[in-house]
């Protein structure tokens, strides 16, 4: 399997701490550092850690369960299922006050079912927190700073910024946000095909887009409400007031819905070629604001989908000559042993045409076609993983798109499989069994309807593999 396709940037000022030997208890951590080396802390907006959920513990007759002069909070931390294959472990870094120690606890497999596609471990904070005997004015004046993280198996760690995008955000839970961090059901949704597109509407008022719109595809839009904050009338503790996003596609068609928790996921309708979006700040009795991009609305554009989609290939020799001349890729692919110390290409390629983006000179070509190769173990039911194809060039008409097979490789050196192997007829070597399907702009290519092109990985029995 291959690691995780992260995006290093980065990590959270409050989140980058020495990891000692995870523990049930809250252990004392060094305050976070910044500007780290980013290949050891990175921050995830790819759903890989993600905080569901966070609330005090109620004690069933209004108030809260306390343990010592701590407040007790529990929740939910999920990793994605490639997270977990790769080996990593969930917890979490917290910090109260003015106390300037961050703590470290480490989470347990949780017995409730986890989000499609993610593993679920569950947190308990119940220590240098918040309690009962304090003053309203403490109270109003608390802040928790959390911050889940995944341990990689590498030595590297995950932060969570899926909900909190800022590089120096954490999450925070304040008297306004009634002590919790509500779930959210828009951020880091059930696993499908890919990764929704992203559109990031930041607190300093840039807009940033991670990700390919496509027809048929998803959005995540992901909104700070502190770009939008004229409307924030509360009583007792509770918030009267929400922010809207409106959302209208180019065929006429549109949608509202609240993203006050800070993320909404929008379905792309397989008709539209662009939509604009706004955001409305409103609140009882009677308050309304707007974010509109002073009236003119943020509007983006879809990647049009290829016209024709094919020519799949596979390519495994010595010669260096054509990287795709080769058997159609229908046949299956077997990468043996002599494939991976000899062969000097190793690809799976295919084409794409488009009219008026593929049939001329583009430099940013690259950006106009979002091509990927979605695989998982052969059989099996899980979320198809994602792998980025190469742009090759033009052929003729055509974009010509490569995906190396070593990186598909699951006896690639140093590791062991993190896919189901079985021993081959003979007993002598190994096998791993994939199955992919290649798509472009939301356009899918396979062998048959329905079907998926199958690759076969063999090697020697490893010695410590199970």
């Amino acid at each position: 399997m291959p690691r995780l396709p992260l995006v290093l940037a980065l990590c959270a000022a409050a989140a980058c701490v020495d990891d000692p030997a995870l523990d049930t208890e809250s252990t004392a951590a060094p305050a976070p550092l910044t500007g780290v080396d980013g290949a050891v802390d990175q921050a995830d907006r790819a759903c890989h850690v993600v905080l569901r959920d966070l609330a005090r513990l109620g004690n069933g007759t209004g108030g809260y369960q306390s343990s010592g002069t701590s407040w007790i909070w529990e929740g939910d931390v999920e990793l994605s299922a490639a997270a977990v294959a790769d080996g990593a472990t969930a917890a979490v870094v917290y910090q109260y006050g003015s106390d300037p120690t961050w703590y470290q606890v480490a989470t347990t497999p949780s017995a409730t079912p986890a989000t499609p596609g993610f593993a679920r471990f569950h947190v308990r904070l119940d220590d240098h927190l918040p309690g009962p005997g304090m003053s309203g004015t403490a109270l109003t004046n608390a802040r928790i700073q959390v911050m889940p993280f995944a341990r990689l198996s590498g030595g590297g760690r995950l932060f969570d910024h899926n909900r909190v995008p800022g590089d120096f955000d954490n999450y925070q839970i304040t008297w306004d946000t009634n002590f919790a961090v509500p779930r959210n059901d828009a951020v880091c949704p059930a696993a499908g095909p890919t990764a929704p597109a992203r559109i990031n509407f930041a607190a300093d008022h840039t807009v940033s887009q991670h990700g390919a719109l496509v027809p048929g595809g998803q959005v995540r839009l992901e909104y700070d409400p502190a770009r939008l904050t004229a409307c924030r009338n509360s009583r007792g503790g509770y918030d009267l007031w929400d922010i809207t996003a409106h959302v209208r596609w180019n065929t006429g068609e549109g949608s509202s819905a609240s993203i006050k928790a800070g993320a909404l996921l929008v379905s792309i309708p397989t008709t539209a070629r662009s939509f604009e979006v706004w955001f409305e700040n409103t609140a009882v009795p009677g308050c309304q604001a707007w974010d509109s991009n002073l009236g003119a609305n943020y509007r983006f554009d879809l990647l049009l989908p290829p016209q024709w989609l094919g020519a799949a290939t596979v390519r495994i020799s010595r010669d260096t000559s054509d990287p795709c001349a080769g058997p159609d890729a229908a046949g299956g692919v077997a990468f043996d042993t002599w494939a991976r110390q000899r062969a000097a290409i190793t690809n799976v390629c295919f084409r794409a045409w488009s009219p008026g983006v593929t049939d001329r000179d583009d430099p940013e070509l690259w950006r106009k076609l979002d091509a990927t190769l979605r695989w998982r173990p052969r059989g099996s039911s899980e979320p198809l993983r994602s792998l980025y194809a190469n742009l090759l060039g033009r052929y003729g008409n055509d974009a010509r798109y490569a995906v190396d097979l070593r990186a598909l490789d699951p006896f690639r050196p140093y590791q062991c499989p993190a896919v189901p192997t079985t021993p081959t007829a003979d007993g002598m070597y190994v096998q791993a069994q994939l199955e992919y399907v290649i798509v472009v702009n939301g356009v899918e290519l396979r062998p048959a309807p329905g079907a998926y092109f199958a690759a076969t990985f063999v090697d020697y029995p490893r010695a410590g593999c199970p």
